[in-house]
C-alpha cells in the first residue's frame, strides 16, 4: 500500500514560537477576515485570513492566483498550514517554490496589519527543536523525486521492491517538472509525415562520411549509410530517421566527448520508454517536431499534459493507482551514503524537523538527484566552457533544489566524475531565466535588436548562445504566429501561464501586423518586414542563403497574423558532466569498477551528452536509465 508522508512540517514548533502573540497584541486585534494580495512568480496571489476573538491566526487560506500547478502547489499549501500551526509567519520558504512562499507571507504579513496583529512578534523565526534518529527500511532507496527518481521507483516497484524516494523539497517534479516536455526519440512513422528537405539529405550524407572516431562510431556510420541508401531507394518522402542515426547525431554534437557506449544505449531504450509510457495512460501526439537545439525533428511531447508536468504526473499517478509499495519521504535531504565494507547499504537523510533519519536498502540506492546548475560555487569551480560568466549573476532555468548533492555524495564513497566542466546554456526569460514565459516554438525566427536574423535557429543550444551573447543587448526576440502559438483554449501557453499576464508583464508582445512588433523589439519597423519577407521567402524555397537552416516546417511559418514577439536571453540550463554510469546504469569507481549497491540516472550522472546536450534528449535520458537504474536495484542479489 503507497505510504505517502504528507506530514510537511518545515520547523519544529518551539515554545517561543507558540507564544509568538503577546497578550498586547491580542487585545488590540479585530476579530474578522482580512483579505490582501502579493506578487507571486507568476501574478498576484491572494490570501485570505480569519483571526478569532482571542486574537489567534484560526484560518489561513490561499485564493486567486496563477501559479504554476505542480511547481507551487505546496508553497500554497504548507506555508499557510505552518502559519496557523505556529502562529507565526517567521517560518521558512519552501526550496523549489520561493517566489510563491514569499507571495504567500508577504499577503498575510498584510492581513495581519490588517487585523491589528503584533506584526514584528509573528515575523520572530520559529526555532527548531532537537531532532530524533529514525530507523527505516527499504529494497530500494531513490534519492531525488524527479523524472528519473520517478522512473527508478516504478521500474522497481514492478520488480516486486519496497521503495523509499527521498526528496528535499515539498514537491515531486525536480527539472522534469519545469522542462518544456520534449522527447526525443526515433520514429519514422510521425517523421514519415514530413517531407524531408534536401538540406536534410545533405546533413545525413555527411554525416555518413565522416571519419570514424572508434569501432563502435564506425560500426554505426556503416548501418546508417545502409538504412539511407535504402531509404533512397524506396522513394519516400519522409523525414529519414532510425536509433542508429540518433546515436551519431548526437554523438557529434556533443564533440564525440560522451561515451558512445551509452549515447547508443540511450538512443535504442528511449522508444521502448516511451511506449512504456503510453501503456501507464501518457497520450503523445501524434506528430513529431523539432525542439530548440534538437538538430531533427524527433521530438515528441503530450497531449494530455502541458510542458513536463505530464511524466512526472504519469509515475505519481501509476503508483497510487497499481498501490505500488513506495514511500515518499518530503521536505527529506540525502547527506551520506552508508557503506558496508565496498557495498553501498544505505543512507542517511535530514527532514524539516531536523530528525536524522537512517534507511537501509537492502537491495540498492539509485541517486536520481539532478546536476548542479543552481550551485553558483560547483559552476564557477568546474566550468571551462563560458570563461567565468555564470557567477552568481547569471541565471539558470533550474529549480533552486538542483545544487550538486548526489554528485558530492557519490564522490566520497569512491564514485568517478565526467565531464564536469561541460555545463549548457539555454535560451530563456531574459529577465529571470524561467523558460515558461513564452508562446511558439524555439525554432522560430530569431532577430535581434536591430530586426535581423543572425543565426541557424537549429543550431547547437551552446552555437545558439554563443550568437545570442554577442548581440546588442545580449538578447533576441523570436516571432511566431497565432496559428502557431501553441496557445490552448483557455488562452494558457504550453507551461500553463496565462498568456495574456504575460502580455502584461512584458514577457510577450502581440500585434496584428509584423511592423507593430518592432517596438518591443526595439528595431526600426521597416527593417523589421524586410527580415520577414525573406524568412516567407525561404519558408517557400525551403533554403536558407543566410545561415543554411536545412528546413522551415509549418510552426514556424509567418503567413497569417496576428503575430507575437517573445524577448529571450539566456540562462544556465544542463550539467552535462557527473557520475560515471555503464549502460546497467551501475556508478563506477575511478578504477571503472562497478560499486557495488549503487545505481545513478539523469542529470546527476555523466558521459551521455559530451560538451553539449541535444534539445529533448534529457527526459529519455532521464527516465530510459532511471527505469533500467530502478529494475537493476531490485533485481540484484
Amino acid at each position: 500500500m503507497t505510504n505517502r508522508n504528507t506530514k510537511h512540517t518545515l520547523l519544529a514548533a518551539a515554545v517561543s514560537a507558540a507564544l509568538c502573540l503577546s497578550a498586547g497584541s491580542a487585545l488590540a486585534a479585530k476579530a474578522g477576515t482580512y483579505t490582501a494580495t502579493a506578487q507571486g512568480h507568476n501574478g498576484p496571489v491572494t490570501v485570505t485570513m480569519t483571526v478569532d476573538a482571542a486574537g489567534k491566526i484560526a484560518a489561513l487560506k490561499v485564493g486567486e492566483n496563477k501559479e504554476t500547478v505542480g511547481i507551487a502547489d505546496s508553497a500554497l499549501r504548507i506555508i499557510p498550514e505552518q502559519i496557523v500551526e505556529h502562529q507565526s509567519l517567521g517560518v521558512d520558504t519552501l526550496t523549489g517554490a520561493t517566489y510563491s512562499s514569499k507571495a504567500v507571507l508577504a499577503a498575510a504579513q498584510d492581513c495581519a496589519k490588517q487585523a491589528g496583529l503584533d506584526v514584528a512578534a509573528l515575523m520572530l523565526p520559529v526555532k527548531k527543536t532537537p531532532g530524533k534518529v529514525i530507523h527505516k527500511k527499504a529494497d530500494v532507496v531513490v534519492i531525488g523525486g524527479g523524472g528519473a527518481g520517478l522512473s527508478a521507483a516504478v521500474g522497481a516497484a514492478e520488480n516486486n521492491a519496497t521503495v523509499i524516494v527521498i526528496e528535499k523539497t515539498a514537491a515531486l517534479g525536480g527539472n522534469t517538472m519545469r522542462a518544456g516536455g520534449g522527447y526525443n526519440y526515433a520514429d519514422p512513422v510521425l517523421e514519415g509525415k514530413l517531407k524531408m528537405t534536401e538540406a536534410q539529405k545533405k546533413i545525413v550524407r555527411d554525416m555518413v562520411a565522416e571519419t570514424p572516431k572508434n569501432e563502435l562510431h564506425k560500426k554505426l556510420l556503416d548501418e546508417v549509410r545502409k538504412q539511407f541508401e535504402a531509404y533512397e531507394k524506396s522513394g519516400a518522402q519522409g523525414v529519414f530517421d532510425s536509433p542508429e542515426y540518433h546515436a551519431v547525431q548526437t554523438f557529434k554534437s556533443g564533440d564525440y566527448a560522451a561515451d558512445l557506449t551509452l549515447v547508443y544505449e540511450l538512443c535504442k531504450l528511449a522508444p521502448g520508454t516511451a511506449k512504456h509510457l503510453a501503456e501507464m495512460g501518457f497520450d503523445w501526439h501524434d506528430y513529431a517536431s523539432q525542439y530548440v537545439g534538437a538538430l531533427w525533428p524527433r521530438s515528441h511531447d503530450a497531449a494530455n499534459y502541458k510542458s513536463g508536468f505530464g511524466f512526472v504526473q504519469t509515475y505519481e499517478k501509476t503508483i497510487a493507482d497499481k498501490h505500488y509499495p513506495v514511500e515518499y519521504l518530503m521536505q527529506t535531504r540525502a547527506n551520506e551514503l552508508v557503506m558496508e565494507g565496498a557495498r553501498v547499504a544505505g543512507v542517511t537523510a535530514v527532514d524539516a524537523d531536523g530528525n536524522t533519519i537512517k534507511i537501509d536498502a537492502t537491495k540498492g540506492v539509485v541517486i536520481a538527484s539532478g546536476g548542479f546548475g543552481a550551485n553558483v560555487e560547483m559552476r564557477m569551480k568546474y566550468d571551462k566552457l563560458w570563461n567565468g560568466l555564470l557567477d552568481s549573476k547569471f541565471p539558470t532555468t533550474n529549480s533552486p533544489a538542483i545544487t550538486g548533492d548526489g554528485i558530492v555524495m557519490a564522490e566520497k564513497v569512491g564514485a568517478n566524475l565526467v565531464g564536469m566542466e561541460f555545463i549548457q546554456l539555454l535560451v530563456a526569460d531574459a529577465d529571470t531565466g524561467v523558460t515558461s514565459t513564452l508562446v511558439g516554438q524555439g525554432t522560430s525566427m530569431y532577430v535581434n535588436r536591430e530586426g535581423k536574423r543572425f543565426v541557424n535557429e537549429l543550431e547547437r543550444r551552446d552555437n545558439l548562445v554563443k550568437a545570442i551573447l554577442k548581440q546588442p543587448g545580449g538578447d533576441f526576440c523570436w516571432i511566431t504566429t497565432e496559428a502557431n502559438a501553441n496557445i490552448d483554449k483557455n488562452g494558457l501557453n504550453k507551461y500553463g501561464l496565462k498568456v495574456e499576464d504575460l502580455i502584461k508583464q512584458g514577457k510577450i508582445a502581440k500585434s496584428d501586423t509584423i511592423e507593430g512588433l518592432a517596438p518591443f523589439i526595439g528595431c526600426d519597423p521597416a527593417a523589421l518586414k524586410k527580415t520577414v519577407d525573406e524568412w516567407r521567402e525561404m519558408c517557400r524555397t525551403q533554403k536558407d542563403p543566410q545561415f543554411g537552416r536545412a528546413a522551415f516546417m509549418e510552426d514556424v511559418y509567418l503567413d497569417k497574423g496576428p503575430y507575437y514577439a517573445v524577448r529571450r536571453s539566456a540562462a544556465v540550463h544542463h550539467t552535462m558532466g557527473g557520475i560515471q554510469i555503464n549502460t546497467k546504469a551501475q556508478v563506477l569507481d575511478k578504477k571503472g569498477n562497478v560499486i557495488e549497491g549503487l545505481w545513478a540516472a539523469g542529470e546527476v550522472t555523466g558521459g551521455i551528452h559530451g560538451k553539449n546536450r541535444v534539445g529533448a534528449n534529457a527526459i529519455p535520458d532521464a527516465l530510459s536509465f532511471g527505469r533500467i537504474a530502478g529494475i537493476g536495484a531490485a533485481t540484484s542479489k
